[in-house]
């Protein structure tokens, strides 16, 4: 029997599976696919989840691979409004890291080849499980016999197979906003700053990237085709070239979340247990800073005797409300965005720019943006 079987090689359950590994458990990480995504939608990676990389011996790669961004800006067309300044924040990354996170899943998946050469299970999937008395027996594809493991973690995403065999409910809704996003050859004179345009047609984001790159991402009208450049052109005066993109892609938004991340010996974290809004980039944070919770609750389980529920309960109740405030954070975030006749425009753009002035203000909104505070 193994400890802990983890369903899902993408940075919670690496992280977790590091972790775990790191304090003695033996882990085994079953993943579908064959070979990791190749693009990516999540980039930001918050302070908090930066320390659960330095926990799991990948910070210092990440953040040489990475663009530190450690201000600001929001503008209103073409006037700055407001800015921010990370280096308000406390502790040693006062800043948000920028990375790709199939490149985040790269430096994962070394660390943990590092740890455990026989630890990830690559082009097999859950099939079934059962629980018992002193743990779960699952059924994987292509292997010859069940896997024992003390408890089954799933960290499988939106559509999570574990969630959905466990019978866990998924509630939620879908928003109505719409987003275009596409990565290009960086045009601007923003640098390593981030950049929040809001235009009466609607929000334009701007992200540095590694290597020359900046992200996009546009509110868009669920029936409008125009490409991103033309949008980005438009709202912002910045040109980009499709042609030279090197990823893009439309994107809804969800909010939704099980009523409690246990069943037993079942445990789900990451977007497996909670979907936020992409807009604010709090979803992989989210899922780091959950498995950066567990693992010393199954480690101590599994090497010093059985987890108290209540330990498990207040875990589940502690990310749940993490996770509740990141969704508030990212409604926020998509509202202020949309689109406003010219007038209401102007206003939010005075409106921010009045709020602004408050350096406390800003300072909170900083620690906010960057989930450092209340987030763990």
């Amino acid at each position: 029997m193994i400890d802990v079987l983890i369903i899902g090689a993408g940075p919670s359950g690496l992280t977790l599976a590091i972790l775990l590994n790191q304090s003695g458990l033996t882990v085994r990480v079953v993943e579908a696919r064959d070979t990791p995504r190749e693009h990516s939608r999540a980039i930001g990676i918050h302070p908090p989840a930066v320390d659960v990389l330095q926990a799991a011996g990948v910070a210092a790669a990440a953040i040489a691979s990475g663009v530190r961004i450690r201000t600001g800006l929001g503008l209103s067309s073409g006037s700055r409004i407001a800015a921010l300044d990370f280096a308000v924040l406390q502790g040693p990354h006062p800043f948000i890291l920028s990375l790709p996170q199939a490149k985040t899943t790269e430096l994962l998946r070394a660390r943990l080849q590092q740890l455990d050469p026989q630890a990830l299970i690559e082009g097999h999937e859950l099939i079934t499980f059962r629980q018992e008395d002193r743990g779960i027996q699952a059924t994987v594809s292509g292997l010859a016999a069940p896997v024992s493991a003390s408890y089954l973690v799933g960290a499988d995403g939106v559509d999570s197979t574990v969630r959905t065999l466990a019978g866990l409910p998924f509630a939620g809704s879908r928003y109505r906003d719409h987003y275009v996003m596409g990565d290009f050859p960086d045009t601007t004179d923003f640098g390593a700053t981030a950049a929040l345009l809001l235009h009466a047609e609607g929000i334009v984001e701007s992200f540095p990237l590694p290597e020359g790159l900046r992200r996009w991402v546009a509110w868009h009208l669920p029936a409008d085709t125009t490409p991103l450049s033309r949008l980005v052109e438009r709202r912002t005066g910045y040109r980009v070239d499709d042609g030279a993109a090197t990823m893009s892609s439309r994107f809804r938004c969800s909010r939704r979340s099980v009523a409690n991340m246990v069943c037993g010996r079942v445990i789900l974290i990451g977007d497996a247990a909670h979907e936020v809004s992409p807009i604010g980039g709090q979803g992989m944070a989210l899922g780091l800073l959950d498995a950066a919770a567990l693992a010393p609750l199954l480690t101590h389980s599994c090497s010093a005797g059985p987890a108290r529920m209540a330990a498990l309960a207040d875990f589940s109740g502690d990310r749940l409300r993490a996770a509740a405030r990141a969704g508030r954070q990212a409604h926020l975030n998509m509202a202020l965005g949309r689109p406003l006749p010219p007038v209401l425009h102007g206003l939010r753009g005075k409106a921010i720019r009045v709020v602004a002035r408050s350096r406390a203000l800003t300072d909170a909104v900083a620690r906010r943006f960057t989930m450092s505070r209340g987030f763990r």
